[in-house]
């Protein structure tokens, strides 16, 4: 027994040591496992870090076009966690093409899974920040590591406007080197950052002998470098844009002359600090002359209408002279250029008082020029040893104003000619011969007011050929002491004006006469000044204003 206890004791000693030496080969093997699955658990960690802070969106799409998984990138690329765009918040926010453009890609990718496909959209971020991603999609439906659409999304903002910006800088660059202006840019310290070909005409330097050099470099053209320097000084002190003329040598088609420059300097800031300045400079000297040439056409244009207008003031009937037959009377007479159409015409001859409202075709040289034909014609026709009345007058009127203007010619095409409220006055008779075309006369007899209406056609035009022409109207009005007569131009009533921009009328007119008939006739006068500017306001006057008033 005791040998077989010995053998026994061996067997478990041996025992022992192998259950040692597999305890020992445990522990080491859980050891190692520890290791693996805190690697694993580091690695896993490491990846969700570089999927969460990762410069692009990871999708996967089922066929469906439903999302099944979101990288956690996500959240700071877009602002939602990946929760919220896996229940659909994603495209809800796209823009319609881009949605459009997102269906036409899963549609192509379905259709050929061999394909990759890129897109462009904008898309609206959870904070309502507007950006641009870039999508590429691949078909992994097959793979069994993806089963399904995947799209790789990146935030392009940034890049779409580095693109823009260099195609506006190298569209401007093209602008520039084509443009007839001068174009600088110099820092705030003269130096020179840009020079366009156009400089060499002013400088004499190659614009690219120019870059990096600074105005202190520059030799000769002091006026102009002189001119930066202070313009440099200027826009330092007031950050603002500033415009001068300069008057500079340069060359043009090979001479040098003195060219004028219209100067524009446009201070440019990088964030809120002033870096450089953009001069731009424009040969305005054709234009200048130009300018002056004009100016020196309308100064002589402007000297031969003042002289027309003297020429026309001195055959106009003087108030003066007027009053000496007319005691009570007045002329309202307002021309809306500085030459009128409409013109007062007095006359007398024998015992007769010829006195008139002419209203000549426009206003201003033109009208002016009509009137005066029409005033020597009138005197030429009144001063004759002949009884005529006041519709014959206007008859003989008529038909010397269209031999004149040669209307009465078959290829006659000038229609132009005037309206006239004619009066023929015999205070022997004590009445008044009125004919008129167009224009009226209005009567005040003991407060009742009577309105003579002038004939529906004209002085001089073109005769209707299938239409006979009938004689002017005359009217014999008897009249007595207190009794007034009033004749006007369409200037008057037809001007605008008002609470309402309407016309003055003929009605107001005539209101004005009755709501004053107690008043003396040379009242009347400031009474209808006074009261057409104010219902001409600040609008302008529309056409000549003429308005003479008689008082028996």
């Amino acid at each position: 027994m005791t040998i077989e206890l010995k053998e026994k004791e061996g067997e478990l000693s041996r025992n022992a040591e192998e259950t040692e030496t597999t305890r020992e080969k445990l522990q080491k093997s859980l050891e190692q496992l520890e290791s693996k699955i805190f690697e694993a658990e580091n690695a896993q960690n490491r990846l969700y870090s570089l999927l969460a802070n990762a410069s692009e969106i990871i999708f996967i799409y089922d066929e469906h076009m439903s999302i099944q998984y979101v990288s956690p990138s996500v959240a700071n690329i877009l602002g939602y966690t990946p929760e919220e765009v896996i229940q659909g918040k994603y495209l809800d926010r796209l823009t319609r093409k881009g949605e459009e453009s997102m269906r036409s890609m899963f549609a192509e990718l379905i259709e050929e899974s061999e394909k990759t496909i890129t897109i462009q959209y904008a898309f609206m971020k959870k904070n309502g920040q507007k950006i641009f991603l870039e999508s590429t999609g691949r078909n992994l439906l097959r793979d069994p590591a993806i089963c399904g659409i995947l799209l790789n999304s990146t935030d392009i903002t940034e890049r779409k406007r580095a693109e823009r910006e260099e195609r506006l800088k190298s569209k401007m660059q093209a602008l520039s080197e084509n443009s007839l202006d001068l174009i600088i840019r110099l820092s705030m310290e003269g130096q020179f950052f840009y020079a366009n070909p156009v400089v060499k005409n002013f400088i004499g330097i190659n614009p690219s002998a120019l870059i990096n050099k600074t105005l202190q470099e520059i030799n000769g053209k002091e006026k102009l470098i002189q001119y930066f320097r202070e313009t440099i000084e200027t826009v330092k002190s007031s950050p603002g844009k500033v415009s001068s003329e300069l008057t500079v040598p340069g060359m043009v088609d090979g001479a040098e002359s003195e060219r004028i420059m219209r100067f524009t300097a446009i201070p440019e800031f990088n964030e809120t600090e002033l870096e450089t300045i953009l001069f731009v400079g424009h040969d305005i000297t054709e234009a200048k002359q130009t300018e002056l040439e004009i100016q020196d056409k309308n100064r002589k244009i402007e000297d031969s209408i003042n002289y027309a207008r003297r020429i026309q003031s001195s055959i106009l009937p003087d108030i003066k002279q007027v009053r000496q037959l007319l005691p009570k009377s007045f002329i309202y007479y307002k021309p809306k250029d500085v030459v009128s159409g409409d013109f007062p015409w007095f006359f007398s001859h024998a015992n007769d008082i010829y006195v008139a409202v002419v209203d000549c075709t426009g206003h201003g040289v033109p009208g002016a020029m009509l009137s005066f034909v029409g005033y020597f014609l009138l005197n030429n026709i009144v001063d004759h040893d002949r009884k005529l009345s006041a519709s014959e007058i206007c008859d003989l009127l008529h038909d010397e104003v269209r031999k004149t203007l040669k209307q009465d010619s078959q290829d006659a095409e000038a229609r132009d000619g005037m309206d006239i409220a004619f009066c023929k006055i015999s205070h022997a008779d004590k009445e008044v011969q009125y004919a008129g075309a167009h224009r009226p006369l209005y009567f005040l007899h003991d407060g009742e007011f009577t309105e003579y209406k002038g004939d529906r056609k004209a002085i001089g035009g073109i005769l209707h050929k299938k239409k006979k022409e009938e004689n002017f109207t005359n009217y014999t009005i008897k009249y007595r002491n207190g009794d007034k007569i009033f004749l006007f131009s369409d200037g008057l009533p037809d001007q605008i004006g008002g609470p309402e921009g309407k016309k003055y009328s003929p009605g107001r007119i005539r209101e004005m006469i009755l709501e004053n008939k107690d008043l003396p006739v040379e009242e009347y006068m400031r009474l209808f000044s006074d009261d057409f500017e104010r219902w001409r306001g600040d609008g302008k006057q529309i056409d000549d204003v003429l308005l003479i008033g008689i008082e028996f």
